[in-house]
């Protein structure tokens, strides 16, 4: 059974004139992290609220483990969980609180709910903290609690939404190493992230959101093909006579102040040594999932932008 199944999924907001999803399908096998990646207001949020149960889609179906979200809600609420991209503790309780109650209002019993919150806020290093109320805990502390909630409760798909924003690189590694272990015990995982680093260590497959649209889906060995080089150059875009980096491969503003060229290693040398005689700063290295993304969302440089 399919984790999630959409089809010609739409979501047009009132008072909008694009849709935030437009005519998306797409299949979530169970027993994987599925990966949503998309710049913001890519409508990445509105599809896991609509699996969730949170908004109705304005056309197309949507089944999360074979329940379709309008007429049966109740059905998928007791088998899914949600950690929320706008999600805030509760200011006066305390981290043990927030999950052990959670997992009482989900029917666990007293000893297991001590079991699971016990066990869950050690994963996430919060057991030191689980007795100071939320409004005394740092920004990172706060997101991990709202974490910690979400995979207790032992659900059979879990929906990350931007799950680790805030938090150290200690305590993001702490979540991941949840998440797989999640994964081991063969439930799904929803996962929406701007960290690419975050997708390529998690991500089963992913599927890349642009203005509503689907764009590119696939494993990450599938997407870095979608690339037709192995190397990138940054140079700065200050001084930079765009035309002529156009015959070392394809240009993409990245909307940094700097130029990125994807090419081949010979020219990637060149290159270098073009930046260097015009005293430009630049970097070098081998492509990755983050350059599929800006490849594919980013916005190229081509012979009308050179006349603007």
């Amino acid at each position: 059974m399919l984790a999630i199944d959409a089809t010609s999924v739409t979501k047009l907001y009132k008072g909008s004139s694009r849709p935030a999803l437009d005519n998306v399908s797409l299949q979530v096998e169970s027993g994987k992290v599925f990966t949503l990646l998309g710049r913001n207001g890519a409508g990445k949020t509105t599809f896991v609220r609509m699996c969730a149960t949170q908004l109705a889609p304005t056309s197309g179906t949507i089944k999360v483990l074979g329940y379709d979200i309008i007429r049966q809600p109740g059905e998928i609420r007791n088998l899914v969980s949600v950690v929320p991209q706008e999600g805030r503790p509760l200011r006066a309780l305390t981290p043990w609180d927030h999950v052990y109650n959670w997992l009482q209002i989900r029917g666990e019993s007293r000893q297991t709910a001590r079991e699971k919150t016990e066990s869950m806020l050690r994963k996430l290093e919060l057991y030191d903290a689980r007795d100071r109320p939320a409004m005394n805990l740092s920004g990172g502390m706060k997101q991990k609690v709202l974490v910690a909630m979400a995979m207790a409760a032992d659900a059979q798909l879990l929906f990350l939404d931007e799950p680790t924003i805030g938090l150290d690189p200690v305590s993001r590694r702490q979540v991941w190493s949840a998440i797989n272990e999640w994964k081991g015990k063969g439930q799904s995982v929803l996962l929406t992230t701007h960290y690419m680093d975050e997708a390529e260590m998690l991500s089963d497959y992913i599927v890349i959101i642009d203005k509503g649209k689907i764009i590119a889906q696939g494993t990450i060995q599938e997407l870095r093909k979608v690339i037709p080089h192995n190397m990138r150059v940054d140079i700065s875009a200050d001084g930079t006579d765009l035309e002529s980096l156009q015959p070392y491969g394809s240009v993409v503003d990245t909307g940094t102040g700097m130029l990125r060229v994807f090419t081949f290693e010979s020219s990637a040398r060149e290159l270098s040594e073009f930046a260097i005689k015009r005293n430009l700063s630049f970097n070098v290295s081998p492509v990755t999932l983050d350059d599929v993304f800006v490849y594919l969302v980013g916005r190229p440089i081509d012979k009308g932008d050179l006349a603007e």
